[in-house]
């Protein structure tokens, strides 16, 4: 009997920790539930503009939740074998999963409404209350019904053999069901909320940064004069002439070697200067090496990507903010670009060789974003990728300008750079032949022609 009772010590064991650890979960939900709360009376009753990076951080935690303690949301083991163990449970466990699903949709428009209230302040605060308030109702309710009915029939009709298969169907990167890795991601996130909630709420509140937004396009950030460089005896720009302002898109367009590629080489310290003059923020960039320039914000994503691909997406990640050592404030950006880039979450672990192109393309421009930049060079960023790929690469080129970053565009595919562009040049054999804004660009018969098939 002893014997028997010592095998399955274990099995025990195994469920109830699941179970103790989903519970604990939940009552960490309940807490932010709460703040959640609070957080919509003071916008509400105080007038208090919404903090932006503390609700994206809650809504972070939320999704994190669904998507570490819970199967995917169409595929929930745990319901499954529930269901067929107790079918007399199964109508609710399908609304539940449905609630999931419609869970997920909700939090990619909460995360639209909060952009949206922010940016335009006080205009969509009641917009973004109501949906706040519904959501939260929502899960308040999913909570109380796998608290009350799906735990306690679950733990009282699954076996060990059904938690492990649910454990396996979850975890397809064979990281232990509730291990210390993922106890150390709610921590962490728990622990970003705390700092960011107002002391009067009973957080910490630390400062962080406000949201950035796109100053106003007058500043001067980069300027080239005279720009000369050559390959050898081979001189590949003449005279170049550009300026790009703060919080612009400026697009470089014009043929296979007018010399584009070779422009942003210079200006990222790759490719020697012959005569000339590039000023960065009012510095002389020609007594400033390459990997210095990026510790100061100028940072290139290349064409054709040249991801490092024996090494995995998360450490390609990390090497782009080489500059800036393992800090809290790193770890926070990764999250980010887990969060703006969710292919590379869920690649994480693969090599980045093993990747797709537009997967590889979104890499590159992760780990050039990790390096804080305030000037991103951008070459060919659409070369040889799908057309649905290439429309979702212009759409985030559009939110990084929304987010502060200025971008100078080098891309052959005209007419979707100078839509996007404020400003444009077009350079042939080495020399700058038009310059304008995108539009006049757009309109200019010579451009019409020759790049755009027009």
């Amino acid at each position: 009997m002893s014997e028997q009772n010592t095998e399955m010590a274990p099995a025990q064991s195994r469920s109830e920790q699941a179970v103790r650890i989903i519970v604990h979960e939940h009552q960490a939900l309940w807490r932010i539930l709460d703040l959640l709360d609070q957080l919509l009376s003071d916008m509400n009753l105080n007038d208090q503009r919404p903090d932006e990076r503390l609700l994206k951080t809650i809504f972070d935690y939320i999704q994190h939740f669904s998507q570490r303690v819970h199967s995917t949301p169409t595929d929930i083991e745990l319901y499954k074998r529930l269901s067929e163990k107790s079918p007399e449970t199964a109508p609710l466990l399908e609304k539940l999963a449905r609630g999931y699903v419609i869970g997920h949709e909700k939090l990619v428009e909460l995360r639209q409404l909060l952009a949206e209230c922010e940016k335009g302040w006080p205009e969509g605060r009641e917009e973004f209350s109501h949906a706040l308030a519904r959501f939260t109702e929502a899960l308040r309710k999913h909570i109380r019904k796998e608290e009350g009915v799906v735990i306690p029939r679950a733990r009282k009709l699954l076996t060990e053999e059904d938690w492990q298969q649910i454990i396996e169907a979850r975890d397809v990167e064979n990281d232990p069901l509730f291990g210390e890795r993922v106890r150390e991601e709610f921590r962490e996130l728990r622990h970003q909320i705390v700092s960011y909630t107002p002391e009067k709420f009973g957080g910490l509140g630390l400062k962080h940064a406000d949201r950035v937004t796109a100053p106003h396009a007058k500043q001067e950030m980069l300027s080239i004069k005279g720009l000369v460089t050559s390959y050898g005896q081979i001189e590949v720009l003449h005279d170049v002439d550009i300026h790009i302002n703060s919080g612009e898109i400026v697009s470089l367009v014009g043929a296979n070697g007018a010399g584009k590629s070779t422009l942003l080489m210079t200006i990222s310290g790759l490719q020697p200067t012959d005569r000339g003059a590039i000023t960065f923020e009012g510095k002389d960039l020609s007594k400033i090496s390459a990997d210095q320039r990026v510790a100061d914000g100028i940072v290139q994503v290349p064409e054709g990507r040249q991801v490092f691909k024996d090494l995995s997406v998360h450490d390609n990640l990390l090497l782009g903010a080489y500059t800036r050592g393992k800090t809290p404030e790193v770890m926070d950006d990764l999250e980010r670009m887990y969060t703006k880039f969710p292919i590379l979450r869920q690649k994480r672990h693969n090599l980045a060789g093993e990747l797709s192109g537009g997967q590889q393309q979104m890499l590159a421009m992760g780990r050039a974003l990790m390096a804080k930049p305030r000037l991103l060079l951008m070459d060919e960023p659409s070369m040889g990728l799908a057309p649905l790929i290439i429309e979702e690469i212009f759409n985030i080129v559009k939110e990084l300008k929304e987010e502060g970053i200025t971008i100078f565009l080098v891309e052959q595919n005209a007419s979707q750079a100078l839509a996007l562009a404020d400003r444009g040049y077009v350079l042939e054999t080495g020399k700058v032949v038009i310059e304008g804004t995108g539009r006049e660009l757009l309109s200019n018969e010579k451009v019409r022609e020759a790049y755009l098939g027009m």
